[in-house]
């Protein structure tokens, strides 16, 4: 017999499940768009056409907690700063170190590694520490904390600072013998050392510290918010310490 009661509930949890359908498959489906270098192994690159490295992993993992998806998109660390600050993307990684200048224009998640300048030279080289820039030419990433550091350093000393928009450049240009030195982060140095079969080589002390951190949109402090749940989650579990001892981090 036809009871209106049951297909009034029937219609009703319908109604009910289709809805909850749809919001999950519109969560499952939103995106965050990433900015990301290119060549800053091994924190974030690009091989065989894919995205890898610590950083990329990271976003990987905070996506998931956030019920994300992210897509990143590839910029030079000079155009990946305006990206976020300009809100091109919703967040940006790039072994980027929080200043209180970069603050003015973006915000930043809370710090999940750190590190410092460093100069590279190659292994003949017979200067020592800081004194290898001098009456040198020196390689450097466009608008990072080591070019800044550089253009605060020449003021007391004579040598010539050479800008670069891709970190591979100024890697070719030292090991052809076209530059003299470079200064980048540790983590990039040790790095290279290691990729170039020790053919390069660190010298002097640790000039400064730099803390790490993904930059985001200042407009979007709901995405902050979530992305330092996100990472103080990871830590507290656990996943963050084994990333960077997958990836060597500090």
């Amino acid at each position: 017999m036809f009871n209106p009661k049951i297909l009034i509930i029937s219609t009703i949890f319908l109604i009910i499940f289709s809805g909850c359908t749809e919001k999950n498959t519109e969560s499952n489906n939103r995106v965050l768009n990433v900015g990301a270098c290119t060549d800053l192994a091994p924190t974030s690159y690009l091989e065989d056409g894919e995205f890898k490295g610590f950083e990329v992993e990271l976003i990987y993992e905070i996506s998931k907690r956030l019920d994300l998806k992210p897509e990143f998109i590839a910029y030079s660390f000079s155009e990946l700063l305006d990206a976020v600050s300009e809100g091109n993307v919703d967040c940006g990684i790039g072994y980027i170190g929080r200043t209180p200048e970069r603050q003015l224009k973006m915000d930043f998640s809370r710090q999940y590694a750190y590190t410092y300048s460093s100069i590279l030279v190659k292994q003949n080289s017979e200067c020592v520490g800081i004194k290898c820039l001098e009456h040198k030419s020196v390689g450097v990433l466009k608008d990072s904390i080591e070019e800044k550091w550089l253009e605060s350093l020449s003021k007391s000393m004579d040598f010539d600072i050479i800008s670069y928009e891709n970190q591979n450049d100024i890697h070719k240009d030292l090991l052809s013998g076209k530059i003299d030195s470079e200064v980048t982060d540790h983590l990039t140095s040790l790095y290279l050392i290691q990729e170039y079969n020790s053919e390069l080589k660190i010298v002097g002390d640790k000039f400064d510290i730099i803390y790490i951190a993904i930059a985001i949109d200042n407009t979007n402090p709901e995405l902050k918010k979530s992305i330092d749940a996100a990472l103080l989650e990871m830590e507290n579990d656990g996943t963050l310490v084994k990333l960077k001892e997958k990836w060597n981090i500090d």
